[in-house]
């Protein structure tokens, strides 16, 4: 079976600067695949350009055998691609409700016949745990319900693939515990993950397999305990989380 995305030789400059140089990596259908590496070794411009944020200066995204490198950021959501950015991002001045009625009203027109695992806006707020909160204002939640309903937008658009940037930044151990139940039913609803974070732990229990960064090039694939026991990797965390 072909992966559900495949990155094939993926650079982008940015002036002099390399923020990635060449990159290929496969995400299988139904994994969760966990992106690590140090600050600045280009996870988040990987994210962008697989998005359409950033045109790549070379190499290809194939998302389901489909070439869409370069496209706009609307035309690669409608096709199946989800992202959560760094900063948990919503309308502040409406309602939780509002803000997963917006974004499902851009939902793609779906080619297969699976079922939508929430069939309505309060299905997904449900699912995340905020239904007791679905009147209140956006910008009056706390950080980490934040954090959720930045998931469910995410959610909402019905993604195949969807990608999360340091998902669990800003959380505490009680939060990022709900954050992993929730993202480990994903795959069981149809959508693979992919994901970016610096808390190896939290990797750990997410991510059968880990893919690592390190000034832009891809420098270790492979089963999470041995990635992270391959001396490369070790060198390049060297006094970090590791």
């Amino acid at each position: 079976m072909s992966p559900i995305l495949a990155i094939s030789g993926l650079s982008k400059q940015f002036g002099g600067v390399t923020a990635l140089a060449g990159v290929d990596l496969a995400i299988e259908e139904g994994e969760i695949l966990g992106v690590v590496g140090p600050n600045g070794s280009g996870k988040t411009t990987l994210f962008n350009v697989v998005t359409g944020v950033h045109r790549p200066s070379g190499g290809s995204v194939l998302f389901r055998g489909q070439d869409i490198t370069g496209l706009k950021p609307h035309a690669i959501s409608r096709a199946g691609i989800g992202y959560t950015f760094q900063q948990a991002m919503a309308f502040a001045g409406l309602g939780v409700l509002e803000n997963v009625q917006i974004a499902g009203e851009h939902v793609r027109a779906r080619a297969d016949s699976t079922a939508n695992p929430w069939p309505t806006p309060q299905a997904l707020l449900d699912f995340v745990g905020l239904s007791a909160v679905a009147n209140e204002k956006a910008g009056v939640l706390p950080f980490g319900s934040l954090r959720l309903l930045g998931l469910a937008l995410a959610l909402a658009t019905r993604p195949s693939l969807l990608l999360l940037d340091e998902p669990a930044a800003g959380l505490n151990d009680r939060e990022t515990t709900a954050l992993v139940g929730l993202v480990r039913q994903l795959p069981g609803h149809g959508i693979t993950v992919c994901v970016i974070d610096h808390d190896m732990k939290l990797m750990q229990m997410l991510c059968r397999r880990l893919a690592v960064l390190d000034f832009g090039s891809k420098i270790a694939d492979g089963p999470t305990e041995a990635v992270l026991a391959d001396p490369k990797v070790l060198e390049v965390y060297l006094g970090g989380d590791l």
